[in-house]
């Protein structure tokens, strides 16, 4: 597929109701990167609590699909049981995210998809025992979820499989050599995650060996997107910084997503950071910052808090304020479908005598940016991260660095870079 084809294919994925309902506190391996690790009190989420969700998440006139996660789900006893219910309630696809240890029991295997399963998210993060294990520090783990793969891949084929992976330090040279193993077997569509300094990941024990330095392992992470590219192959990225996919743009992450991060379990925390105009500041602020693909997200509330670039924006009518759109569908319908027809809406707008508001100086813009007090903010959680995913979160090409207006630039907002790419920012010697 061409790269608005990949898009437009992903933009309907994020268009889906997606609900998110956990089963289990209690985990089966133990991951040395774990994210959740905090929430595994040995416990399984109430009954009453997980059929309450699973109905409630359910919306009429749309595509509903439930993801079943944990700690570990498929350990819950009622674990087919709750996968029957979501079926009852009419979701369309049910699917669980899964270390696969449970699924190397072949009748186990037989009952949950009896009981509707449909799509299996398997999270392997080696090619082989010795490297997989040592991630997951669980002897034997890679070869009972291989075999549960293998055996479905066989006798279940119209089940959907698909692997996510963490990415880190240990394993991110091997990274194109994962992808190329499961291709041999089959998978055709992976979800490719950045470690971030959360849970286990950022114990004293683990930092060191598990973070890693994007740009001295730029060769891998590109041979990677590359694969990408294989007819069939379908790709997902999650908290990566837009920078590590200069040439493979389709591949960074929507973000929409950011959505789910903010107003997910630390909901309260970003609340009273915003709200208090960033005096209270989230207990992550501060060492994790620099590993955190949302950093930037924290860190310009901070700057541009109180600022306000565009002072006369009532009264003078040349400015023309260039917005991004919420869907990459949409950013073609307005401005072309590809970056040259981009270049020439922005070049024509100049030559009418308007100035552009939002646009950098290498694409016919005056360079002046909107904060989020220029938007008329009203510093509310819902607020600030609409207005952030939809005007605020911009990037550069890391070209742009030897441009004359480096320093004072603040790139162009994100889904314009996903619609045509980093190549329409050219620095000005």
């Amino acid at each position: 597929m061409e790269n608005n084809e990949i898009l437009l294919f992903k933009e309907k994925a994020v268009k889906q109701n997606r609900v998110w309902v956990r089963i289990s506190n209690v985990c089966n391996n133990n991951c040395i990167f774990c994210l959740d690790s905090y929430s595994h009190n040995g416990t399984f989420v109430e009954e009453k609590l997980i059929k309450k969700q699973i109905k409630d998440g359910f919306k009429s006139g749309y595509e509903n699909r439930v993801i079943i996660s944990g700690g570990e789900a498929s350990i819950n006893p009622f674990f087919s049981e709750y996968i029957g219910y979501a079926k009852e309630i009419g979701y369309d696809r049910v699917q669980t995210i899964t270390n696969g240890v449970m699924f190397g029991n072949q009748e186990f295997v037989k009952k949950v998809i009896d009981a509707g399963l449909e799509e299996i998210t398997f999270s392997f993060h080696g090619h082989n025992e010795t490297l997989h294990d040592y991630l997951v520090a669980t002897p034997g783990a890679f070869k009972k979820s291989l075999s549960g793969l293998i055996h479905i891949k066989k006798n279940f084929p119209k089940i959907i499989i698909n692997i996510d992976i963490v990415v880190n330090k240990i394993n991110v040279v091997f990274l194109p050599d994962i992808i190329k193993f499961f291709l041999k077997l089959g998978v055709y569509e992976f979800d490719i995650l950045q470690i971030i300094p959360f849970g286990r990941a950022f114990f004293p024990q683990n930092k060191k060996r598990l973070f890693y330095n994007i740009k001295e392992n730029i060769a891998y992470l590109r041979e990677t997107w590359k694969l990408s590219r294989i007819s069939g192959m379908y790709m997902w990225t999650n908290r990566f910084p837009a920078e590590a996919f200069e040439g493979y743009e389709d591949l960074i992450q929507d973000p929409k997503k950011i959505k789910s991060e903010v107003m997910g379990e630390g909901r309260e925390v970003f609340d009273i950071f915003i709200s208090s105009k960033g005096k209270q500041k989230p207990q992550c602020f501060g060492d994790t910052c620099e590993y955190c693909f949302q950093k930037d997200y924290c860190h310009n509330f901070l700057k541009y808090k109180g600022i306000k670039n565009i002072k006369d924006k009532k009264s003078d009518n040349r400015l023309v304020f260039i917005k991004s759109k919420n869907f990459v569908s949409d950013i073609y319908k307005e401005f072309g479908e590809n970056k040259e027809n981009f270049i020439t809406f922005l070049k024509q707008e100049k030559e009418k005598g308007n100035i552009l508001i939002n646009i950098p100086k290498c694409l016919f813009g005056s360079g002046m940016y909107q904060t989020y007090d220029d938007m008329d903010g009203n510093y509310t959680l819902e607020d600030y991260t609409e207005k952030y995913i939809t005007n605020l979160y911009r990037k550069k090409s890391l070209s742009c660095k030897d441009c004359k207006y480096n320093n004072e630039c603040e790139g162009i907002h994100i889904n314009f870079i996903r619609a045509y790419g980093f190549s329409i920012l050219k620095a000005i010697k």
